[in-house]
């Protein structure tokens, strides 16, 4: 059944052998990135917690139009209050609760604060930098950095006006990064610039290079949102993707709910009637992955699920066909039928390439790597065994453009089209924008660091939805502090067949199914019996809003 010419297997090593003339620097782009994607809190796993207390209070000042209702409070609101609703009148599905209006703000009550303004700095990368051309664009990320400020601007302007922000108006300034992302004395260099040169009290976004750049505006007191997450970000540093440990309590819960002691009825015809066993292949960097991958095997066991074989694998693409060789061996010895899969999306290719030359098919189960559950990686690897992955993501589908509601809330505002398009570019930038007002709006009027981050743990999580992931920082869903944004993931399998674009445009065929219509779950969600591989209610693209997800069709500023 899976016998193939040997023609048909060069064409499977081709996504690598494509990349080969740049094969270091993109390997490496894609595990920094990767970093970044996931919190880039690779410590986390060995450091001690941050010494927030449990419980935050609301910083004093912040009331919401409920507290003024239950409370009877004489207070008034902005004019861009809907007093029906009690909510912000935008048509943004995330919008907050309206917050009354203050005499006094405060003042200067912060580096980057004064009585009317709050200095915002958003991050760019270097022009040349190679990650542009060689990894981002990959995924539809192609814009220009005139293309990035204005998107920025437009997002900043959209909610300046419709936000509270105490007498406030937010001046936002770009930084472009002096090198590139994997020049980490740049990044450096460019935080300190950020900090004392320009003055920010926050920054957006940074360079996915570990955590040089986070580390120094960290040191210098600047709050920053959707940064590369560090191991200790109290009090500062709030990130959007997860944090390693949950995504390792995700793929805990659903392998333990939903695959363990089953057979492994979606891997190949040799492998279907065999009980599972499980094994893991994942890029393996330091010591914190070393302790990562014992943690994910104890937490594992503790649920009753053994490993049966466990691969980390060195970043070295010059080795690719070696270390893909060496880990199918180990994973077939073992009896593996199911493998955990958390690779890098370059060398991935290799090893799905390796496991058909040996005649392999196991189930390939995704586990929130970076970059492996977008369909424009998914086409590179070795689609006889790609037939068989399925899994969890913590990235929602692309949404059609003319529904996209970071594209409508854009357009609203400004009259059109956000200059940068797609679904996952735009969760890359907007978010930043959107968590920075809330921040702001939580934090009440005498803005500090401090009452920046009550604020945002005092945030409600945000609402449920399948065309963007639910956020909340705080402990309203973890049992520790979080610093990171995205508390649930979708469940996720690939059609061999299924046409239409990737998340560059690219038509082709091949694409991620979504279960259930892309319903995302939280950690404890995970139950029920597998519904892969079945295409009724499963989709590509959400191509209509939900009803639960639509907005008032407020009117537009921009006519």
């Amino acid at each position: 059944m899976h016998a193939r010419g040997e023609g048909e297997r060069d064409r499977s090593g081709g996504g690598l052998r494509r990349w080969a003339p740049v094969a270091a620097v993109l390997a490496v782009i894609a595990i920094i990135a990767g970093v970044s994607l996931v919190g880039g809190d690779g410590d986390d796993d060995v450091s001690a917690p941050p010494t927030t207390a449990a419980k935050v209070a609301r910083p004093e000042g912040a009331v919401t139009w409920t507290m003024a209702q239950e409370q009877n409070l004489d207070v008034t609101f902005p004019p861009s209050c809907d007093t029906e609703t009690g909510l912000v009148a935008i048509p943004f599905f995330f919008r907050t609760e309206c917050f009354a209006n203050v005499d006094d703000n405060g003042g200067a009550t912060a580096p980057g604060v004064t009585a009317d303004t709050i200095k915002v700095v958003a991050w760019l990368p270097a022009e040349d930098d190679p990650v542009r051309a060689l990894l981002l664009q990959r995924i539809g990320f192609d814009a220009t950095n005139d293309e990035l400020r204005e998107t920025y601007t437009g997002f900043v302007d959209a909610f300046q006006a419709t936000y509270q922000t105490y007498g406030r108006t937010v001046e936002l300034e770009f930084l472009e990064a002096t090198g590139t992302i994997l020049d980490p004395t740049a990044a450096r260099a460019d935080a300190v610039r950020a900090a004392e040169d320009m003055g920010a009290f926050a920054v957006l976004g940074g360079p996915v290079i570990g955590g040089a750049w986070t580390e120094e505006l960290h040191a210098r007191g600047v709050v920053c949102v959707g940064c590369p997450g560090i191991g200790d970000p109290e009090p500062t540093v709030f990130s959007i993707p997860p944090k390693s440990s949950h995504i390792r309590a995700h793929v805990v819960a659903y392998v333990a709910n939903k695959l363990a002691g089953g057979k492994a009825e979606h891997a190949g015809e040799a492998l279907q009637g065999e009980d599972r066993v499980f094994g893991r292949i994942a890029l393996g960097m330091s010591e914190s992955d070393e302790r990562s991958a014992e943690l994910l095997r104890e937490e594992l066991a503790a649920e009753g699920v053994e490993l049966a074989e466990s691969v980390l694998y060195p970043l070295d693409p010059g080795r690719a066909a070696e270390l893909a060789t060496a880990a199918v061996t180990k994973m077939q010895a073992a009896g593996v039928t199911t493998v955990l899969t958390q690779a890098d999306p370059i060398l991935l290719p290799a090893f799905t390439a390796e496991a058909t030359k040996q005649g392999w098919f196991p189930e390939w189960v995704l586990t929130a790597a970076p970059f492996t559950d977008t369909t424009a990686f998914g086409r590179t690897f070795d689609q006889e065994q790609w037939a068989h992955a399925f899994g969890i993501s913590y990235f929602p589908p692309q949404v059609a453009p003319e529904v996209n509601p970071p594209n409508q809330l854009y357009e609203w505002f400004n009259g059109e089209p956000p200059p940068v398009q797609g679904s996952l570019p735009l969760l890359l930038i907007y978010p930043q924008v959107t968590l920075f007002f809330t921040g702001l709006e939580h934090a009440g009027p005498e803005l500090t660091v401090e009452s920046f981050r009550d604020g945002l743990f005092t945030m409600p999580p945000t609402a449920r939805a399948v065309t963007q992931p639910s956020v909340s920082f705080g402990e309203h869903r973890w049992d520790a502090p979080d610093y990171t944004g995205i508390d649930d993931m979708v469940e996720l399998w690939w059609d061999g067949d299924a046409e239409g674009p990737d998340e560059a445009g690219v038509e082709g065929t091949g694409r991620y199914r979504y279960v259930d219509g892309a319903r995302r779950h939280l950690v404890d969600e995970w139950e029920g019996e597998l519904e892969v591989f079945v295409e009724e209610g499963a989709i590509t693209t959400v191509e209509d809003i939900p009803e639960d997800e639509r907005v008032p069709d407020y009117p537009s500023p921009a006519g």
